[in-house]
């Protein structure tokens, strides 16, 4: 079966021959979580024998439509005219719906065309039928969906008054808008989504959905060996001694992945510097007095977010914590001649523990990331988390459920330093405890193995084709 695939944002699969545009570090483009799972299941569906495409706004995707990409003047202008204070760039309702007709008409026709000639059997379509951070993409691609008669498997990462994402609309244009296509309901659609608040929200939208989370290969992972050098490299490129504890966050940074108390939590485990030194960590080497905790960044910004981004590297100052960040350095996968090395699994090899502080998920890729690197995870407690993956059995370090109410005089969050200080002292036991450590890691392995593997993505893949099949035969 021919499938393709379509996002706003794709990942640069490897079959390309280089870059046709080199990758911008200054945003998460290709390395967010939505287009690491694209690459998943384009390398799961290829397996089983089908023939897959990508469509996306970049110029490495077998269907490049530049206009697809959200991060644009242009659907910023629309975003904050439909879904912000009021309308400030048109003279009124009608002029901005003739604007967003428009728009829509233009986006269409390339679309369509592109689709045409792919000729795809079936399409999975990730986010843009569920969030609207660009309707007009929105409500292109369901016009076309509705006019090609196409099965299309929409897979919902986000939704509508789910967890980071609140719109409120400036005029009725707007609320119309979100009533009939965030999600659409048609016959050639099948929704799915990646967790069981998201399932309950759509209900209340009238759309049924299945239940697919996000998913790791913890079956196959990096060798011994290859794991060991790829931990040298980095360590040595960054001056990070064989001693020296490196706390790693792969989350990109934006404000709902309260990296802030990463910051504090190293600065809490610094305090307790001396009562780690002379003390044997879990791989041998002796924490000394020289020895650093480090905290890596290894997650892009965004561009909306640079704010955002400043607030935290200036907290991380003052507190006078050793911290790199590496972000501009991270792709989804290896390019070593161009200096370039892949999030999962080869920034994780530098780790010796993960935090994931963030406040919400929509279900938690590098989580499982960390999981199937093997790594301890310390884990503020985001309402996904506790519904859909603490209720499996792994074993984390808390940082509790509940941010302070009062934030610190930059907006950012923070929790009870009590909270911070049980957590840090508990990251030292498992640090120098190589028994503790592997029992933690072995377990949370193997419930990955049972709930989050590529066995449960193949099934879901495979439900998914039949349904296709069926549904045109």
């Amino acid at each position: 079966m021919k499938v393709l695939i379509l996002h706003f944002r794709s990942a640069r699969t490897g079959r390309e021959r280089g870059y046709r545009t080199r990758p911008d570090v200054t945003d998460s483009a290709g390395t967010d979580g939505v287009s690491l799972e694209i690459m998943k299941r384009q390398a799961l569906l290829e397996a089983m024998g089908h023939e897959v495409d990508i469509c996306s706004a970049y110029d490495w995707a077998d269907l490049p439509i530049p206009a697809l990409e959200f991060d644009r003047e242009e659907v910023a202008t629309m975003m904050r005219n439909l879904f912000g204070r009021e309308l400030t760039d048109f003279a009124g309702e009608l002029e901005l719906e003739r604007a967003f007709r428009r728009a829509v008409a233009e986006l269409k026709r390339e679309l369509g065309e592109g689709i045409k000639a792919l000729a795809p059997d079936m399409l999975f379509v990730h986010n843009m039928l569920s969030l609207p951070v660009h309707p007009v993409a929105t409500v292109s691609l369901t016009e076309l969906l509705a006019d090609l008669r196409l099965p299309c498997v929409a897979i919902h990462h986000d939704v509508l008054s789910e967890g980071a994402y609140k719109f409120n609309t400036t005029c009725s244009f707007a609320r119309s808008l979100l009533e009939e296509f965030f999600p659409p309901k048609m016959p050639n659609l099948s929704h799915w989504t990646i967790n069981t608040r998201n399932q309950r929200a759509l209900g209340a939208r009238g759309v049924r959905a299945g239940i697919i989370h996000d998913t790791m290969d913890f079956h196959h992972r990096l060798e011994a060996p290859d794991c060991a050098r790829i931990r040298r490299e980095l360590r040595g490129k960054h001056g990070i001694e064989r001693s020296d504890v490196v706390l790693f966050v792969a989350a990109r940074l934006v404000p709902n992945k309260q990296i802030e108390l990463a910051a504090h939590l190293v600065a809490v485990l610094g305090g307790l510097h001396r009562d780690m030194t002379g003390k044997v960590l879990y791989h041998g080497e002796v924490f000394t007095q020289e020895s650093r905790i480090v905290l890596v960044l290894a997650g892009r910004p965004e561009r909306a977010f640079a704010g955002y981004q400043q607030k935290l590297f200036a907290l991380l100052d003052a507190l006078k914590v050793d911290w790199i960040y590496v972000g501009d350095e991270v792709l989804p996968l290896r390019v070593p001649e161009e200096g370039f090395y892949a999030l999962y699994p080869d920034m994780y090899t530098m780790a010796d523990f993960v935090l994931y502080p963030s406040g919400w998920e929509g279900f938690g890729n590098q989580l499982l990331e960390a999981f199937a690197a093997d790594l301890p995870v310390v884990v503020f407690e985001y309402p996904v988390f506790k519904e859909d993956i603490a209720p499996k059995g792994v074993r984390v370090i808390s940082l509790g459920d509940t941010v302070l109410e009062e934030r610190d005089p930059a907006g950012l969050v923070r929790v009870p330093v009590e909270v911070l200080t049980q957590a840090a002292r508990k990251m030292m036991t498992i640090l120098t405890d190589e028994w503790e450590r592997k029992n933690i890691t072995n377990h949370n392995i193997a419930v990955g193995k049972r709930y989050f593997s590529f066995d449960v993505l193949r099934s879901h893949l495979s439900e998914a084709v039949r349904w296709a099949s069926a549904l045109t035969a």
